[in-house]
């Protein structure tokens, strides 16, 4: 199970040739590893802190940021298109 899980990591990744780490992925892998947690640690201190968690804000945050990720997986799926394999 660890071996096909390190596999889909490397190819989330890489470029199409499967040897060469992509900046966008690696950064977008970065960014969303890092940006979820974070996100997910502020809404429960504000809500420990508070008490109450403003519903429309929270969905607001998250929003945005599934958003980006989106607008990242669709550039990256645009760049692995139009690369060709350097076999």
């Amino acid at each position: 199970m660890f071996a096909q899980l390190k596999k889909l990591i490397h190819d989330c990744l890489t470029e199409n040739d499967g040897k060469s780490y992509c900046p966008f992925r690696v950064s977008g892998a970065a960014l969303s590893a890092t940006s979820i947690p974070t996100y997910a640690g502020a809404a429960i201190t504000c809500l420990i802190k508070s008490g109450t968690l403003d519903f429309v804000a929270f969905g607001t945050g998250f929003a945005a940021i599934m958003g980006g990720l989106g607008l990242l997986a669709g550039g990256v799926a645009f760049k692995a298109r139009t690369d060709t394999r350097n076999d």
